[in-house]
């Protein structure tokens, strides 16, 4: 016998083991972030470049300068122009265009919904209060009121 399984299973055989037959389901990729900046800062990235103290080419007298500070200074470097051209672009000529899109779209797709909609029949109107009426008046809860009354229905008492 084996250490791994007891001597007297009272089910059956193929539960030991469940893994084996049943192969686990791929895991759900998750749900993108969609928000606004880390998009941004995603496009902007690559116009900002951080140098180290130790990478920038000084010459001697420049060094023998610095070696009164505690240590190398890092510099961060921006392109100005190119993170205003992507700022510009994302924030201003982006919603611009879409909301551009979306109003020719809007006139010239709203007549063709018209259109559209004289094809499909409506039904009759006041055909679901109609029936609730009339469901209404079979159970007795209401009962109808004389034509010169100032309620149309009165509640029926008992």
């Amino acid at each position: 016998m084996s250490a791994a399984h007891p001597p007297f299973v009272a089910h059956d055989p193929k539960h030991v083991e469940p893994d084996a037959e049943h192969p686990h389901r791929a895991a759900l990729h998750s749900v993108p972030d969609l928000r606004f900046e880390y998009g941004f800062l995603k496009s902007v990235r690559p116009y900002f470049r951080l140098r180290s103290g130790s990478d920038n080419s000084k010459g001697k007298e420049k060094q023998e300068a610095d070696e009164g500070r505690a240590g190398p200074v890092d510099t961060l470097e921006i392109q100005w122009l190119d993170v205003a051209w992507v700022t510009t672009r994302d924030q201003v000529l982006s919603p611009l265009a879409q909301g551009a899109l979306w109003a020719i779209a809007g006139y010239f797709l709203t007549p063709v919904f018209g259109q559209a909609r004289s094809f499909v029949p409506s039904p009759p109107e006041g055909g679901i209060v109609k029936w609730l009426r009339s469901w209404v008046h079979s159970v007795g809860v209401v009962t109808p009121t004389t034509p010169g009354s100032n309620s149309q229905y009165t509640v029926a008492r008992p």
